[in-house]
């Protein structure tokens, strides 16, 4: 797993005394920043906060439950990159659930909270680094793969290619299980070495 100094940390959950405990046993463990801890969504949203800023969201999906069927990733399309983690304490559907990476359950000891992050980030990055020996990217994936490397985000990209934006998420996990590359950076390279890209073009 690549070694990052600290994951920073957004938290997004109505409940005041949830987030602020979660932050708490976040903050006593070293890998941990929380950046920002938000009650909903539009909070979020109105922060406008840089992709970089980010890498775990730590989400109540019941947020949104008014709006099944419903893919939650959808949310958070300007950060492709990020461990999207369920904070649960209540009820929610199997088919809600499988669009996080993992789920903290509000009955799991405070201490264990950020060790069964640490987890799942472990896991995530396990299936994501294993590429697929002998599998060439198709001309859609490498249709998205170039449109990632001149900086478009997944919406602009199904915009472009007049696609849904879930597909575009699709087509980048099939990208980055076959090159077992998850960073944008990592995939422009790729792109620029497998000529599918010029370095002119990115300028």
């Amino acid at each position: 797993m690549k070694q990052i100094k600290k994951y920073r940390t957004v938290i997004i959950e109505p409940s005041e005394i949830i987030r602020e405990g979660i932050k708490l046993f976040l903050e006593k463990h070293s890998a941990f920043q929380v950046t920002a801890c938000f009650s909903d969504l539009p909070a979020f949203e109105d922060r406008h906060i840089k992709k970089e800023d980010i890498h775990i969201v730590l989400f109540n999906p019941a947020i949104v439950k008014f709006y099944k069927p419903f893919n939650i990733r959808n949310l958070f399309t300007d950060y492709p990159d990020i461990y999207l983690i369920a904070v649960l304490y209540q009820y929610v559907d199997d088919k809600t659930l499988q669009h996080f990476d993992g789920v903290l359950d509000m009955y799991d000891e405070g201490w264990m909270i950020p060790k069964k992050i640490i987890k799942i980030i472990e896991t995530v990055h396990r299936e994501n680094s294993q590429p697929v020996e002998n599998i060439e990217l198709s001309d859609r994936e490498k249709e998205i793969l170039i449109a990632l490397a001149k900086g478009l985000i997944s919406k602009e990209i199904a915009d472009k290619l007049n696609i849904s934006t879930h597909t575009v998420i699709s087509h980048r996990k099939n990208i980055v299980r076959k090159t077992g590359i998850k960073t944008v950076s990592g995939l422009t390279l790729y792109a620029l070495f497998n000529n599918l890209i010029s370095q002119d073009e990115l300028l």
